[in-house]
């Protein structure tokens, strides 16, 4: 066997490897210890029923508030300057406030307040006599409703994640409603429940009778001694934490408990977690919050600013004044979503500094707070305006319907090549077979989620791998039309028909892109199945049927083939 052809063997002798690691957990339950890929291929709610719910969100509501907050707040400036003014939101989308004063003097006054405190959100848009409007700008309005969604879809996601539903779906629909499918759950009753509960927002102060590793070490000991894990056998997340604080309260001081942050490197709290203990006895609410966004410092770090009501600036200002130097975490349904140290008292507004040095990461940590602070609670009322309940029964018939279509789409096109193409027509039924096979297990490496528009695409993708060696097999038939001999004529047929075949490939592998970037659910899920099919067509119809034409060469000894 030349050097070539033996390289490539140990190629494809690790691809079958890899398929066989990321398809095993769908076919059998792994012993305890197996350290490599134990996740089957999970299947979304029109395979396996669930739930499925479209809420209203109050967006103008919420924004009706705000305007009314702003007006309040310029409001009790202008008292401070010695100006009596009435003020009040107007506009049939509230997003412009009137001020009403007794004198030009004071008209003045509230102009140059506006333009010193309130510039980047108002705009002037008329001035008569002793009266102002200003108006919002239209982008700020639109960032908050953006956020007001964001804010609403954090809070369901924290409230789903409750039920250990592998693949939710929350996602925006339109401008004012959130899609939740929820894959496999029994008791929609239940999660319509826990989605209206609101979530609970602190900034608790972190304990120092104990370091984080001398916590942990705790933690792990209880988990030995009373033999439980977060994740397993529905140890959902509130339930460890609950859990773990009755078991070690006789060991804890005081007004103290333990709550677990996620490690930076770690996807889920399973997979890597932070103890810290906590005071109890110290937080401030996160109701008490105004507003929590992205900002950036003097050389453009990003930073996550945030800004208390009046109750509030009090409350945070006593507690961080009395504090300096110890580390407050910002705590949201017991999950800590950052512990800074504070450097100095805060008064109302503070700054959280962001520890990545990577800017990209540290900007998406910082979202991912500002995100969780704004979601003390749900940000607007959700009114349910959609609900559907899919039993797993149909979802059986489909992938019955599914397989069979598979089938018989299969069958056809294996005794159509094998007819046609005689050897060459076995060997592109089995990198068929291979590629489907191949497919599957990069959607489940992936930990993609399988829908009927998924299966689609997996059909979709063995029409296209055919496509691929039909061409390569008419290639090589012109070339030994032209008297060239059968391995010459293989090795030539294959390079000729690369770029037709690399071009209709990318061509249909960007309109895929498109699908997963600009689709949401089912679209996005045909176009991630697309283009993984794309990628391992190229793999199995060019490569492997390359190499097993090769391989029955060298058995042949460089005989034609049929």
């Amino acid at each position: 066997m030349s050097e070539g052809l033996r390289g490539r063997t140990i190629l494809v002798a690790l691809i079958g490897i890899f398929c066989v690691i990321y398809l095993l957990p769908n076919f059998t339950k792994l012993p305890e210890g197996w350290w490599l890929h134990k996740k089957p291929l999970n299947y979304g709610l029109d395979i396996q029923g669930g739930a499925h719910l479209v809420y209203g969100v109050d967006v103008k509501g919420v924004l009706t508030e705000r305007t009314e907050r702003t007006s309040r707040a310029i409001a009790a400036e202008l008292k401070e300057l010695g100006v009596d003014a009435k003020v009040t939101p107007e506009g049939e989308k509230k997003d412009i406030i009137k001020i009403e004063v007794k004198s030009e003097a004071d008209r003045k006054k509230a102009t140059g307040l506006i333009k010193d405190n309130y510039s980047t959100v108002l705009q002037t848009m008329n001035e008569t006599g002793t009266v102002i409007e200003a108006k919002y700008y239209d982008a700020v309005m639109e960032t908050w409703r953006e956020q007001i969604i964001g804010q609403a879809i954090q809070v369901i996601r924290n409230r789903v994640d409750e039920f250990g539903v592998a693949e939710p779906v929350i996602a925006a629909q339109g401008r004012d409603r959130i899609l939740v499918q929820l894959p496999g759950l029994t008791d929609p009753a239940r999660a319509k429940e826990l989605i209206n509960k609101t979530a609970k927002l602190n900034f608790r102060l972190v304990a120092d009778e104990m370091t984080s590793e001398q916590v942990g070490a705790m933690v792990s000991e209880a988990e030995k001694a009373n033999n439980f894990t977060l994740g397993k056998e529905g140890m959902t997340y509130a339930k460890y934490v609950k859990k773990v604080n009755e078991v070690l309260r006789e060991k804890l001081p005081a007004n103290r408990m333990i709550a677990f942050e996620k490690a930076k490197n770690a996807k889920t709290m399973e997979a890597g977690k932070i103890a810290y203990l906590l005071r109890t006895d110290t937080d401030v609410s996160g109701d008490q919050l105004e507003d929590a966004f992205m900002s950036f410092g003097e050389y453009g770090e990003p930073k996550v600013s945030f800004r208390f009501g009046t109750d509030g600036r009090r409350a945070f200002g006593a507690l961080t004044g009395a504090n300096v130097g110890k580390n407050l975490a910002i705590v949201l349904d017991e999950v800590i979503f950052s512990a800074p140290n504070i450097r100095e008292r805060i008064d109302g507004e503070g700054q959280i500094s962001l520890g990545s040095n990577n800017p990209e990461e540290a900007q998406a940590e910082g979202s991912l707070i500002a995100t969780a602070l704004r979601a003390g609670a749900l940000p607007a009322a959700l009114e349910q305006m959609e609900e559907r309940s899919v039993g797993p029964s149909l979802g059986a018939d489909s992938i019955a319907k599914g397989k069979r279509a598979g089938m018989i789409g299969l069958m056809l096109v294996v005794i159509f090549v094998c007819f046609y193409y005689k050897a060459f027509g076995v060997v592109a039924s089995i990198g068929l077979t291979l590629n489907v096979v191949a497919l599957l297990a990069v959607l489940s490496a992936l930990g993609a989620t399988l829908t009927l528009p998924g299966i689609a695409g997996i059909t979709l993708t063995v029409g296209m791998a055919i496509d691929a060696n039909v061409i390569i097999f008419e290639r090589i038939k012109e070339e030994l039309a032209r008297g060239v001999g059968m391995q010459m004529a293989i090795k030539d047929g294959f390079q000729n028909a690369w770029s037709a075949i690399f071009d209709s490939n990318v061509t249909n592998a960007i309109a895929a892109a498109v699908l997963v970037y600009f689709g949401s659910g089912p679209v996005r899920g045909f176009g991630v199945t697309l283009i993984a099919g794309i990628a391992t067509t190229m793999l199995t119809a060019v490569f492997i049927s390359h190499w097993m034409l090769d391989v029955l060469m060298k058995f042949s000894n460089n005989k034609k083939l049929p």
